[in-house]
């Protein structure tokens, strides 16, 4: 799927999801933004003809999210667009990667400073694998996965914003590539080391 195609389409996701979150969430939360690069990791894919590297595995990930404070525990429900990377197949063909993704963020401080308070956070992560329409039936059409993560919330009062840098890592609990699909014809079955992705994130969120 072309990226002009992806964006618009993922902007109607973050603007429904940003809409709802409003409609949902009590007064005193916070919405944010956030945004960074993401590191991915899945296995190569045999085919007959050899191997279908998973290559351009360096992504980026952008989304809303409301930040629902409860004293030392901090709820984050949030809607992300994350590109995941390319499986390039021996006969030319390429399957380019994505999904929507519908994270919790249960996130804990750890210590309260006036300043900068550092945090640990965890979430399950429900997530919608997107691909080309020629690749549809190549991910699954859900899939749910966990995120670990640290991170630290830096205030800055004068501009009424908040910056929270924060390393996650991700690790998928069901499948997201399908058991099996047809690439030129040809019928590919992954294992399940190329089935089930995991990610590293960098990414930095803004918090009003």
């Amino acid at each position: 799927m072309m990226l002009a195609t992806i964006i618009p389409r993922t902007g109607r996701y973050l603007l429904f999801a940003a809409a709802f979150l409003a409609a949902a969430t009590p007064g005193h939360a916070q919405l944010g933004i956030g945004a960074g690069l993401n590191f991915n990791s899945l296995d190569d894919i045999r085919t007959d003809d050899g191997e279908a590297a998973f290559e351009r595995s360096t992504g980026y990930h952008m989304g809303v999210f409301y930040g629902l404070g409860l004293g030392p525990v901090n709820l984050r429900p949030g809607v992300f667009y994350h590109r995941v990377g390319e499986f390039a197949f021996p006969d030319g063909q390429e399957i380019d990667l994505s999904a929507v993704e519908i994270p919790l963020d249960v996130r804990i401080n750890v210590l309260a400073m006036p300043v900068a308070t550092p945090y640990l956070l965890g979430a399950p992560v429900l997530s919608f694998g997107r691909t080309g329409s020629d690749f549809s039936d190549a991910v699954e059409d859900m899939n749910l996965s966990a995120d670990l993560g640290i991170g630290v919330e830096l205030s800055l009062p004068g501009l009424g914003i908040a910056l929270m840098p924060e390393l996650r890592y991700g690790i998928a609990v069901t499948d997201y590539l399908s058991e099996s699909f047809e690439v030129g014809g040809t019928t590919v079955t992954p294992t399940d080391g190329s089935r089930r992705p995991s990610k590293v994130m960098l990414r930095l969120n803004v918090m009003f």
